[in-house]
């Protein structure tokens, strides 16, 4: 690993580069200015059938996004609302920029998305048009009849017959050349271009309404945070790009950086991909890399090298006091499977365990902590400096200002945004908008966090998920499950909730940790699981402490960034867990 005075801000490496001119405006102009000034820079790389890697330039997807443009709008779906339905792919990024950079308004939908939700969101969102993987359309044919809207259907990567397809409005928008409509239109900064969905793990999804200024702002956002050095630093996309953290933050601000991204098609591939792309960075959410994490030490205790691995561990930290980095040499084998090169990953989203923090950054990973919420489009703050401070989610972006409402005694309390990247209105919803915008125009995210004299912010929790006792008491669920998942490395699932516990004629509330635990003959061990339960409420205050262990046959219910979703969580104990107390 490179010393962190190497790492400096994409604003700082582009100062007097790309962004000599200002800050990007839009993201089509940015697009513009990365075409011009680094035409054949790769900027995107996919994978073929053959497991080849294809290289796309910032001259072709400038072209190509233009040709996309007049096809679009020669297809008549100028202005129009347009869904993308497809597994990741060089594709889907040309898409989100073509149709939210002069066509109308793009939103981008979950690919595994049930019947039932998927014809809600289309629906919610006034999809006139869908580009979908030729793999979704049976199932959009088939909630279309229930989206009273949407008329066109259009595979993105292949030819199915009587549909029309993407490389033939390519093919057309090429033919109509240097005059077309979409290569001269003036984009309206503050004309709706995104609507985004939040992931619904609380309650029912709402669309986010994003414009071309908040879209550029979120970049420049990220920009002026994410630290990196300015060698061929590559980097790998992941999450699935309809979820705000990978599109908006992660690969625009790589394009506008100049940067090469490597796009990996399915989450389930990345392993494997990840051998064969080698990137210096990737951006991932909580959830994997605590099972990156854990896995790490799991294959350790299985080697028979868990204490060899901590010893090294001792000796590269002593190391590193004095300057000397020795990490990926002396843990070489725990490197390959991620392909041997990764420096840095980001996480993005919710709460980070800082266990899990400093035990990647003791094995020589550099951990940036992300922080962001769909409306704030998404990034709020980045903690760029987790070796020293591992504990907060960093300082607000520059652009953005960030205040506590209703603070406690402790100082914790709502935190509020406003700036540039903060969204307009949630869509046709003018009463949830009203709801969470203040006076002074500030944004409540709905979660719970304290801000020091330093300006550095530290999560609580989400508010909706706050468990208040009887005694007054506020109990963060979110930092409960880091605590048991640092004890307990064989659960998969943690989720920790409030239940009516039956016992006769009688009930009482009690804190519930869900754990679905995939391993038979560990779950079969109940004694051993109380056992470890007992052991971690020692570690936690008395009213902290789990009562009563639930132990589901399948995992929990998620989100396509493997967030459990809260809602539906049981409201009564099932009487065949384990009873603590």
């Amino acid at each position: 690993m490179k010393k962190d005075s190497l790492y400096l801000t994409e604003r700082q490496h582009q100062a007097n580069r790309l962004l000599r001119e200002g800050d990007y405006k839009s993201i089509r102009e940015m697009l513009g200015r990365i075409k011009d000034q680094l035409p054949k820079q790769p900027i995107l790389a996919e994978l073929n059938d053959k497991k080849e890697i294809v290289y796309h330039t910032s001259e072709d997807i400038y072209e190509e996004v233009m040709c996309l443009g007049d096809g679009l709008l020669d297809a008549g779906l100028g202005g129009k609302h347009i869904a993308i339905v497809s597994e990741n792919c060089v594709r889907y990024v040309i898409a989100d920029i073509c149709i939210s950079s002069g066509v109308g308004v793009v939103t981008p939908i979950d690919v595994n998305a049930p019947a039932p939700l998927l014809a809600m969101l289309l629906a919610k969102c006034d999809a006139d048009a869908a580009l979908c993987g030729a793999e979704q359309l049976p199932l959009l044919r088939e909630v279309q009849p229930q989206c009273p809207r949407l008329k066109a259907l259009i595979t993105i990567d292949k030819k199915v017959d009587g549909v029309p397809y993407y490389e033939e409005l390519v093919a057309r928008g090429r033919e109509i050349g240097e005059g077309g409509p979409y290569r001269n239109c003036e984009l309206d900064l503050d004309a709706p271009a995104k609507i985004l969905f939040t992931s619904g793990t609380t309650g029912a999804n709402k669309g986010v309404v994003l414009t071309n200024a908040n879209l550029a702002a979120n970049m420049v956002n990220c920009m002026d945070t994410i630290r990196a050095t300015d060698d061929e630093n590559t980097s790998m996309s992941v999450l699935p790009m309809h979820h705000a953290t990978e599109i908006n933050t992660h690969i625009m601000t790589r394009i506008g950086s100049g940067r090469l991204t490597y796009v990996n098609g399915n989450i389930r591939n990345m392993m494997t991909n990840i051998k064969i792309f080698q990137p210096t960075i990737t951006t991932i959410v909580p959830m994997i890399l605590n099972a990156f994490y854990k896995n790490i030490w799991v294959n350790a205790r299985k080697a028979g090298k868990e204490e060899k691995l901590k010893k090294g561990i001792k000796i590269s930290n002593l190391l590193r006091k004095f300057g000397i980095d020795k990490t990926h040499s002396m843990f070489k084998d725990i490197y390959e499977p991620f392909g041997g090169k990764l420096d840095m990953i980001v996480s993005g989203g919710s709460m980070l365990n800082p266990v899990v923090i400093k035990g990647m950054n003791d094995l020589g990973w550099r951990i940036e902590n992300g922080y962001g919420i769909t409306e704030c489009g998404p990034l709020i703050s980045i903690n760029s400096d987790t070796l020293s401070e591992h504990l907060s989610v960093g300082k607000a972006c520059p652009g953005l200002e960030v205040k506590i409402a209703n603070p406690d005694e402790d100082g914790i309390g709502d935190l509020c945004v406003r700036g540039k990247s903060v969204f307009r209105e949630y869509y046709k919803d003018p009463e949830a908008t009203a709801a969470v915008f203040d006076a002074e125009g500030y944004f409540n995210t709905g979660d719970s966090a304290r801000i020091d004299e330093q300006g550095r912010i530290f999560l609580m929790g989400r508010k909706k998920n706050t468990i208040v006792l009887p005694s007054g008491k506020n109990i963060c669920p979110e930092e409960v499950e880091n605590v048991i998942e640092t004890g307990m490395d064989f659960a998969d699932d943690i989720v920790v909730y409030r239940a009516e516990q039956r016992v006769g004629n009688a009930s009482r509330e009690v804190l519930v940790a869900g754990l679905y635990i995939s391993n038979e003959a560990i779950r079969a061990d109940r004694e051993k699981i109380a056992a470890t339960m007992r052991q971690i409420n020692e570690t936690l205050a008395d009213y902290k402490r789990i009562e009563y262990i639930e132990l589901p046959a399948t995992g929990y219910e998620k989100t396509s960034t493997r967030k459990i979703k809260r809602a539906g969580l049981p409201t009564v104990c099932s009487g065949e867990g384990i009873k603590l107390s």
